[in-house]
């Protein structure tokens, strides 16, 4: 590996670490590289390996003893856990660090696939709403599926410039900034990372970040925070860039308490606390993550008046009812023929949101009437709030990969009707049981591929 590595980014090392850690830093890059997951606690857990141990910084995560086929597990698909590098799962004792008592907005900027967002939902409070964004289409369907397979109703998913979020301002308590980078970190895992680095792509890649962070923290509210970080270990896409922000805005650097024991660097950069992740010092890839917290006096955001979803009427929220248990403080709605079940002041939050960023996916977005047939979403079926009175059919292992597979498959059963497919007792989507074949209601697009 060291011989692959550009000459230019070995010189660099001695800005990162001392000279006597080079050779063993070098030689952790030629090791396999380690597969953890982070479990769904808010669903039916399933142990996924007896030979796991724990992520020392998130009680979540675990390493795994070997890598399996994922997607020959249909717990992975019900959501039961996510494939997370370890390293990055810091994220969560930053966010435990800073999180006020209180409802919050929280946007996650550079979203896909979906590893952050799925781990801000499970620490956010019910009441508070998270914004996923994510420019890249392709990336914001990867980003999709994950967020409703993890089975939250308090998160939308937009496609929207950076640029453009400068617009609402003030508005957002946390804004979480995983910002592309030049990937250094990720030299073991993707070793297509090596054959693209170069100084150039560094140096666009600082500069893209600081037009990204300038643009985005007109939205971040006075006393609210910035958590930045990046999967590469120079410090001009690091500390510096940071240095930069503060020496520009009214931002002061926070310091996040940690374990010694674990492996994790921290260090200082004019004022700067950052925190580096090191494949030769603990198990985990490149990372880096830092938090600034924004100074000055908390401006009331302006409201937009209009709100963009239309209270459903009693008659059909009666019909509902027989699907759905409704949490406190949720109403039904209806936009574009569509019906969510949404907090009130959540759906204000959208509106407004709506007047700046593009909008793909709301939810919690229940399904549809036709006429008063009810078609249940892929959506519901993942949450928690599907009716007790709701039938639920018990598949076992090669009925629910035929079921994930869109497959034909039969099951000798007296349920007919609407049924809730589940597996180990975790949802995984909706079928209708007819007396001569069974309609598979799993998603075509999320369908698994691999035999």
């Amino acid at each position: 590996m060291e011989n692959t590595l550009p000459s230019d980014f070995t010189k660099k090392l001695a800005h990162i670490l001392p000279e006597n850690e080079h050779s063993s830093f070098l030689d952790s890059l030629q090791d396999p590289p380690i597969t953890s997951i982070r479990y769904n606690f808010q669903k039916n857990v399933q142990v996924h390996q007896e030979k796991q141990s724990p992520v020392k910084w998130c009680k979540q995560g675990f390493y795994l003893s070997e890598r399996p086929s994922f997607t020959e597990d249909p717990t992975f698909w019900a959501g039961s856990y996510y494939v997370q590098e370890a390293s990055s799962m810091f994220l969560g004792k930053v966010i435990e660090h800073i999180l006020p008592k209180k409802d919050i907005c929280v946007l996650d900027l550079s979203a896909a696939p979906g590893g952050k967002s799925t781990h801000l939902i499970s620490l956010i409070s019910s009441g508070s709403l998270l914004v996923a964004n994510e420019i890249i289409k392709n990336r914001a369907d990867i980003l999709e599926e994950n967020l409703i397979r993890w089975g939250n109703s308090n998160y939308l998913i937009t496609q929207t410039d950076s640029q453009v979020w400068g617009n609402l301002e003030n508005f957002f308590d946390i804004i979480v900034v995983d910002a592309p980078c030049s990937g250094e970190g990720m030299f073991r895992k993707e070793p297509q990372a090596i054959t693209e680095w170069s100084l150039d792509n560094v140096n666009l890649c600082a500069s893209r970040q600081k037009r990204i962070l300038a643009d985005v923290l007109p939205a971040l509210k006075a006393g609210g925070f910035l958590v930045y970080s990046t999967c590469t270990y120079n410090t001009q896409e690091n500390e510096e860039n940071l240095s930069w922000l503060t020496k520009n805005q009214a931002l002061k650097s926070i310091s996040i308490p940690f374990e010694k024991e674990w492996g994790i660097r921290e260090t200082q950069h004019e004022n700067i606390f950052a925190y580096r992740f090191f494949p030769h010092l603990l198990q985990g890839e490149g990372f880096f993550i830092a938090c600034l917290q924004k100074l000055g006096n908390s401006l009331s955001n302006s409201k937009t008046k209009k709100n963009i979803f239309t209270p459903l009427p009693k008659k059909q929220i009666d019909i509902l009812k027989n699907w759905i248990s409704i949490p406190e403080k949720y109403q039904f709605y209806t936009y574009k023929n569509q019906i969510f079940l949404i907090q009130e002041h959540h759906s204000q939050l959208i509106s407004q949101i709506a007047t700046t960023a593009y909008i793909k996916h709301t939810s919690l977005q229940v399904g549809e009437l036709k006429q008063n047939d009810f078609i249940p979403s892929h959506d519901l079926a993942m949450t928690s709030l599907v009716n007790q009175n709701i039938q639920r059919l018990e598949l076992d292992y090669e009925q629910a990969m035929k079921y994930l597979r869109k497959q034909d498959f039969t099951i000798d059963t007296n349920l007919k009707g609407w049924c809730l497919m589940q597996y180990k007792g975790l949802n995984l989507g909706w079928a209708k049981i007819l007396p001569n074949r069974i309609n598979n209601y799993y998603p075509v697009h999320q369908r698994v591929r691999k035999q």
